[in-house]
């Protein structure tokens, strides 16, 4: 098994090798003593020598190494026969014999005063046979075998010469090659002066020939095989020590030709989880071969798009353990998500992911099973069975999603696509817009912001934004929170747990800006909130934002002081009023009504009534848009989406507490008659079984309003 590395397309070659500088698994010495075993051997009578070993354990190139050996003996003529190359019994045959004949006849080109009796008494090379060696493909009779035999023998005995004959990965040919290869070898195996070397894994090859003997079984197959090797030797197992220095030399490779760095930290994780899972499973050279050119192949690919320790983590139970490999593969929803997830009756529970795993580790050993279910268990630490629900936290699976790591559901299709998913967001191109925040025009990175968004998905954007705010500078993180005000129409608002909103895109970007202003106390974080407050170009952002500011039950937990929100809240709502133009505070922000009437009356009461009384003169229907903007909004399993509610006792009393209700009660019967009003009793939506309707609402103020009249408002 060769170690020489390309370094230009940093790929290693599966090829064999042949020379002793190669050697890393100290074959040569056991090479050399089969090599010489063969030149000095006295006796003439032909010997099979049974070379076993697993595939990619490096029996072609121990015979690599015997060849060499051999050419230093003259009288020693070597021979590879390649079986695959013949159809049926009667051609390989054929074919063996011309291969003998070539390296016989160039041998006689050179032996004419060593064999002359041979010439004398067959003549030259073209009819060494006694006939024409081109007819390939023609059969064979017994006496033609016979002849070609003695005159073989005749040749061996004259010129004292010795024929050595490689016949190697026999294991991988069917069981009718199989049996017809011994075939040969039985029929041929009286040439005096013959060596036959045979290379296969002795328990696959007894396997496949076993039926045709005795009881049929593996066991008859191995006392064939007895019949036919005479030596049979087992290829030197490749030292633990020697094979992890040459597979370590492998992945360092591929990790540097990649132009990566990795940490410390993130090294001994690696090391740890290879020594302790994956180094118990090399047993061949091969095997290190085939993971150190996987890594080749993925590390460029997917380097700073992963967490790299986790992908030749990965990788390395593709190789090692492909069964589990194709497992997770295809189960991820064995694997990601929240540990709450794979308990409480779901079917993803430990029971059944353990079963899957004894099922897929039939074939390995108890402690290979320990091994790997150890290694998964550290790709995966919140996998079904691998750890406790309660004690997993949101900043631990934030942890997960800044690491890159496999378990995290936005990465796990990357390590198995080798590529960024169509529609998630690439980490170089995020990172390359975070690098160049604190340079950029707040123009640039906005049309940043807004490719990225369009090429992806808002969500995926905020919560990367979100999953390091920690580290962002007070200079970086503001300009972000510009960047992101120029985008907040481009990020949805519906939705999320109970229909707050906190959970959108819009609510997620609105903690953001909380989140770099409580990072950056100690910096002038007032004089940028208040800017908050205007430059939005989406009021609903601003809103938002401010009521993310007041984060906070004790006053040491607030970012600012009672003035210093009073100061805010007044801003809000000197935008507000400019926003809504001739539309009206009421009917513009409906959903913000309360607040914006709380802070207007409580630094301008005097403006606040003189706004409202004029907006009610302006049209006869202005009333009812006054009070279903004070009308709550309803969210319910029962249908979709928000709904307007009804006038509750509470609502009542906070409306007429702001309003005066005689004036509101005059001006709803210019909507709407007295008969018409009391037509009907109201009906109440509550969980959105009916439909609003201005009617209803008017009718439920009036009716909160008689009843007021009679000095008890009834529950």
């Amino acid at each position: 098994m060769s170690a020489e590395i390309n370094n230009t397309e940093n790929y290693t070659s599966d090829s064999p090798i042949s020379e002793q500088r190669d050697d890393q698994f100290q074959r040569y010495g056991f090479s050399k003593r089969i090599a010489d075993t063969i030149k000095t051997r006295k006796n003439k009578e032909s010997i099979v020598f049974g070379l076993f070993g697993a595939w990619g354990e490096g029996k072609t190139s121990i015979l690599n190494f015997i060849e060499e050996e051999l050419k230093t003996d003259d009288e020693i003529i070597t021979i590879k026969f390649n079986p695959w190359r013949y159809s049926d019994e009667d051609s390989l045959l054929r074919n063996y014999f011309d291969k003998i004949a070539l390296a016989l006849g160039k041998k006689m080109e050179k032996w004419n005063d060593k064999i002359g009796g041979f010439i004398t008494k067959y003549g030259s090379l073209t009819s060494f046979f006694g006939v024409d060696i081109s007819t390939v493909g023609q059969a064979f009779s017994d006496a033609d075998i016979e002849k070609y035999k003695e005159r073989i023998n005749d040749f061996l005995s004259e010129s004292n010469s010795k024929i050595v004959v490689f016949v190697d990965d026999i294991d991988r040919l069917d069981k009718q090659e199989i049996y017809s290869l011994f075939r040969l070898v039985k029929l041929t195996a009286d040439f005096s002066n013959t060596t036959y070397i045979l290379s296969f894994d002795e328990s696959m090859v007894a396997a496949a020939i076993g039926e045709r003997f005795g009881a049929g079984d593996k066991k008859s197959g191995a006392s064939f095989l007895e019949k036919i090797i005479q030596v049979p030797l087992t290829i030197p197992k490749a030292q633990p020590d020697a094979l992890k220095r040459f597979c370590l030399k492998l992945i360092n490779n591929a990790i540097d030709s990649a132009g990566i760095t990795v940490e410390k930290k993130e090294g001994e994780r690696f090391i740890y989880q290879f020594t302790t899972s994956i180094l118990p499973k090399l047993t061949t050279p091969r095997l290190a071969v085939r993971y150190g050119n996987t890594l080749s192949f993925s590390l460029p690919l997917l380097n700073s798009e992963v967490n790299i320790v986790d992908l030749m983590l990965i990788e390395a139970v593709k190789i090692f353990y492909p069964e589990h490999y194709a497992f997770i593969k295809h189960h991820p929803e064995y694997f990601v998500g929240s540990p709450k997830d794979f308990f409480l009756g779901s079917d993803r529970n430990s029971e059944t992911v353990n079963s899957h795993f004894e099922e897929i580790a039939n074939g390995n050993s108890g402690r290979e099973k320990s091994h790997i279910k150890y290694l998964i268990n550290s790709l995966f630490p919140n996998k079904a069975g691998s750890s406790d629900p309660f004690n997993f936290t949101d900043e631990k699976e934030n942890d997960f999603f800044v690491q890159k790591r496999i378990v995290s559901p936005k990465y796990f299709d990357r390590y198995f696509s080798y590529a960024v998913i169509e529609g998630d967001i690439s980490d170089i191109e995020f990172d390359r817009l975070i690098k160049e925040a604190e340079t950029s025009s707040i123009q640039d990175l906005a049309t940043g912001i807004k490719n990225i968004i369009a090429t992806s998905d808002a969500g995926s954007f905020v919560q990367k934004l979100r999953s390091r705010e920690t580290d962002y500078t007070w200079e970086q993180g503001k300009i972000l929170l510009k960047a992101l005000c120029d985008n907040s129409d481009l990020l949805p608002n519906s939705g999320g747990m109970l229909g707050f909103g906190a959970e959108t895109p819009f609510g997620q970007a609105s903690i953001f800006a909380y989140q770099v202003l409580r990072q950056h106390e100690k910096e002038h974080i007032f004089e940028f909130a208040k800017e908050l407050m205007t430059y939005p170009q989406d009021f609903q952002f601003a809103y938002t934002i401010n009521n993310w500011l007041r984060t906070g039950d004790r006053p040491e937990e607030k970012l600012f002081k009672t003035e210093e929100y009073d100061e805010l809240a007044k801003l809000l709502v000197q935008r507000a009023i400019a926003d809504a133009g001739d539309d009206s505070v009421f009917e513009k922000y409906p959903n913000q009504i309360l607040y914006i009437l709380y802070s207007w009356e409580l630094s301008d009461e005097t403006g606040f009534k003189k706004y409202t009384e004029d907006y009610l003169n302006k049209g006869k229907d202005h009333v009812l848009k006054l009070l279903k903007a004070f009308v709550p909004v309803g969210r319910s399993n029962a249908r979709a989406g928000e709904f307007k509610t009804d006038i509750t006792k509470n609502q009542y009393e906070y409306i007429v507490d702001h309003f005066d209700k005689d004036n509101l009660y005059a001006r709803i019967l210019e909507n709407f008659s007295l008969e018409n009003l009391n037509a009907e009793k109201p009906y109440w939506i509550d969980f959105g079984e009916k439909e609003y309707s201005d009617l209803n609402m008017a009718r439920q103020f009036v009716q909160w309003y008689d009843k007021g009249k009679e000095t008890i408002i009834p529950e």
